[in-house]
């Protein structure tokens, strides 16, 4: 996929929060589902993955992913985005689009009511699930579990590719694994050189956020989950709240996290795919 005449490369980061200016000006309200923090834009941006379309009172930011665009919103108000979206969609016709509506079930209705019209379907919804820390956690031992190498990244970036939906898990960059392992992030247990599972979190204040938990399908009767997951509570033992996405439909993970203490939240986000083809989430 080429950037054309209407579609702008974004070159810095700071024409993103200047767009945001802008569209807070007028003064006519603020709706948006960007949530892509300075650091992965600034390397997204590096990348030339990042694009930009302007339209009266609403800004789209265009990600490249794969072979389709992870489309953010930037609105003064409802009628601008249901204007806006029908003209990107009518330019850009050949192009899939994955969005992401995030908030209440009743904000998710009326936003993705316009999504809908404009010929996107729903695709899949996360839930977000939450504890708040209140005793100690043992780290648990009886399995070795160590600290990722920068030599884990590639493996641990293919494994993504191989079993992660590009179109709702957030896939990350090879190089956005290889910051993470650098900071300290990313726990493995592997035998020999095999990555057999990982876990991938940020620490930040008091919170910390549980990005990806993976284990290989043939090593799953041996509770590496487990492991894994209570040392990512151990070494979050410091703070008072641990966050996560899930499917909505992965019941059997929401029953595991249950079990250790986590709730559904209000909060929710609703995958939406406009596409030529059937990439319809079972």
């Amino acid at each position: 996929m080429k950037p054309d005449q209407n579609k702008e490369i974004l070159t810095h980061y700071d024409y993103i929060i200047n767009a945001i200016s802008t569209i807070k000006s007028y003064n006519e309200g603020y709706i948006t589902n960007f949530f892509l923090g300075e650091v992965r834009c600034n390397l997204l941006i590096s990348k030339k993955l990042l694009y930009i379309i302007c339209y009266e009172k609403c800004i789209f930011v265009l990600h490249e992913d794969h072979d389709f665009f992870h489309l953010y919103f930037i609105c003064s108000n409802e009628k601008a985005l249901a204007n806006s979206l029908s003209e990107l969609i009518n330019n850009y016709i050949e192009y899939t689009f994955v969005t992401d509506i995030i908030g209440t079930e009743l904000y998710i209705h009326k936003i993705a009511g316009i999504f809908f019209q404009t010929g996107f379907i729903m695709y899949t919804t996360l839930y977000r699930m939450s504890r708040i820390k209140n005793f100690d956690e043992p780290q648990i031992i009886d399995v070795k579990i160590n600290n990722a190498l920068p030599i884990h990244a590639e493996q641990i970036f293919n494994i993504f590719e191989k079993y992660f939906d590009k179109y709702s898990e957030q896939i990350p960059l090879l190089e956005e694994i290889t910051q993470f392992i650098n900071n300290n992030n990313v726990m493995v247990i592997n035998e020999q050189q095999k990555v057999l599972a990982f876990v991938i979190f940020e620490i930040k204040g008091m919170t910390s956020y549980l990005r990806y938990w993976f284990v290989l399908p043939e090593y799953r009767d041996k509770k590496l989950g487990s492991v894994l997951l209570r040392s990512f509570f151990h070494e979050s033992r410091y703070t008072k709240r641990q966050i996560f996405w899930v499917l909505a439909s992965n019941e059997n993970a929401i029953i595991r996290y249950k079990h250790y203490g986590f709730e559904a939240e209000t909060m929710l986000d609703q995958v939406m795919i406009k596409s030529n083809n059937d990439c319809k989430r079972l």
